[in-house]
């Protein structure tokens, strides 16, 4: 009786101890089916002092169909009351791009305003490091301090996205001369301010569904409603 009894205690001492181990990871588990993220990484190791670090991240909203891959990934929760309506968490990405997941490439098409907003999210620019604060609640999340660094482009983002297709967000991109090649000489003179070493700006408001016709993009001297934009992956 006595071997049957140490037998269970060694079952449900190993048990717990594979619970403990596996918390971080049934965690990260419950997050994706919570928040519908496709979540996937090569390795995960947690520090004391800056919070998870994820080698080989790819983090894909599976309504929205957007999201992104990364070298490494360093994402620290940030500790606030409420956080039973909604998480907060810090995070730093290292050579980093956007991907979308369909099966569609349509071509990219740069003789638009809708065209240039949409050119940082496409797949093929890598940005060296993104960093930022994302509060992520039950229909969407909101972009704080978010900046990434590139090459061809730098982006400033902060506002509301919605699982939806609904954003209302403001977004800063800067533009490398070599980026712009693509981009007729007559749009971007007008629309673009001039930056330091060739460089140029855009600095826009967007809000609607991005995936309709519906969607308004403003800025300084303009506001237009256009049709569907295109990110391509």
């Amino acid at each position: 009786m006595r071997s049957k009894i140490f037998t269970i205690f060694i079952i449900l001492l190993v048990a717990i101890t594979v619970i403990y181990l596996s918390l971080d990871k049934i965690a990260i588990f419950a997050l994706s089916k919570i928040y519908k993220l496709n979540i996937s990484y090569k390795s995960m190791t947690k520090d004391a002092r800056d919070g998870y670090i994820f080698e080989n991240l790819k983090m894909v909203n599976d309504k929205m169909g957007l999201g992104f891959f990364c070298a490494r990934a360093t994402i620290k929760p940030v500790q606030k009351l409420n956080f039973l309506k909604s998480l907060d968490f810090d995070f730093k990405f290292k050579d980093a791009h956007f991907i979308k997941s369909s099966k569609d490439k349509p071509k990219a098409q740069y003789d638009t305003l809708e065209g240039i907003v949409a050119m940082p999210f496409e797949g093929r620019w890598t940005y060296k490091d993104i960093s930022g604060v994302v509060e992520i609640f039950s229909n969407g999340f909101t972009l704080k301090k978010f900046q990434a660094n590139g090459r061809e482009i730098k982006l400033f983002i902060s506002g509301d996205i919605f699982y939806q297709g609904v954003v209302d967000v403001n977004i800063t991109a800067s533009f490398s001369k070599d980026t712009l090649k693509d981009v007729p000489m007559e749009l971007h003179s007008v629309i673009m301010n001039d930056e330091p070493q060739e460089w140029k700006s855009l600095s826009v408001k967007l809000k609607g569904d991005y995936r309709s016709p519906s969607v308004q993009i403003s800025g300084k001297m303009f506001r237009l409603n256009v049709g569907t934009m295109v990110m391509k992956e």
